[in-house]
């Protein structure tokens, strides 16, 4: 045992999640925290990032092995449309005062921001009752991971399309929804331009 060694704040922080963990008695267990435990929210953040886009981009390229390159887009668009469908019924229902409509749209696009897509911003240009244009930025884990699996042409971009329609379906709105790709780069920074009404 290090007895010098002080634990990550992320770790004293998110504690309640690793109370039931058991070590060996020989073992020492602040050392294994410092060593492994992310040591910032920012890398614990990533992480959980990264290993989602992994797990996107692995299941799309097993299925392009097993059923053909066709599956890839097939499964990419009704995962993350069904995403979309189960996100807003949450939101609903655990946001009473949250109503059917285009902005409610934006609060669940803003939230999804907020608790799924860490490399994402958004801004804003148009919100009232009938529109919704908005621009999202930054780095698509999914284009990266897509890339890096040699994928990336096989699908539709950007992949979120489908998660937004999901989004609209679920609540029940007859909008027209258009979704542009303004840049997407190499390093897969990217600029998508979101527009219903």
């Amino acid at each position: 045992m290090n007895n010098n060694l002080q634990l990550p704040e992320t770790f004293l922080a998110l504690s309640d999640f690793r109370k039931n963990d058991v070590y060996l008695s020989e073992m020492d267990r602040e050392q294994i925290i410092s060593d492994f435990f992310p040591a910032t929210f920012t890398e614990l953040v990533q992480r959980l990032s990264d290993i989602t886009g992994a797990f996107y981009g692995g299941m799309l390229k097993q299925a392009g092995r097993l059923y053909g390159k066709d599956a890839i887009e097939e499964l990419s668009s009704s995962f993350m449309y069904d995403l979309g469908s189960r996100m807003t019924l949450k939101n609903l229902d655990t946001k009473p005062d949250l109503h059917a409509g285009i902005p409610a749209v934006a609060k669940i696009l803003i939230g999804a921001v907020f608790t799924s897509s860490p490399e994402y911003s958004f801004e804003l240009k148009e919100l009232n009752d009938h529109k919704i244009e908005l621009l999202i930025k930054g780095v698509d884990r999914y284009h990266k991971i897509a890339q890096r699996l040699e994928i990336e042409e096989l699908l539709e971009w950007p992949v979120i399309k489908p998660f937004i329609q999901g989004v609209c379906d679920t609540m029940g709105l007859d909008v027209l929804l258009e979704v542009r790709v303004l840049e997407l780069n190499p390093d897969s920074s990217c600029i998508y331009k979101v527009s219903l009404s």
